[in-house]
């Protein structure tokens, strides 16, 4: 059984280190997340289900960007925006996983 910390920590990652674009990782972390049969802890849940919503509120394409930031201000991503998300959520990862017990 893999380990759920691992294998959303290697896909962050993955992103961060450029093994993957940001319309690949947008596309490979919405699938698994909703795809997602192993329990989560509530913890986990929060960081993973923040996350879903940073990477749904990222838009590659940079003209329906600047449209839809004027419709919602604030709410959707650029590809900076999306890494930072990322960051901050592999980092609050790494934090949760040296706290759980094996």
């Amino acid at each position: 059984m893999s380990n759920i910390y691992t294998d959303y920590g290697l896909l962050l990652h993955g992103f961060l280190a450029g093994a993957s674009s940001a319309g690949d990782f947008q596309r490979a972390y919405i699938e698994r997340f909703k795809n997602e049969r192993r329990e989560l802890d509530d913890a986990l849940f929060e960081i993973l289900d923040e996350l879903f919503g940073d990477v749904d509120a990222f838009c590659a394409d940079p003209d329906l960007l600047a449209e839809l930031r004027v419709a919602k201000p604030g709410f959707y991503l650029d590809e900076k925006a999306l890494r930072a998300k990322v960051a901050q959520a592999s980092q609050r990862l790494a934090r949760l996983q040296k706290q759980t017990p094996r």
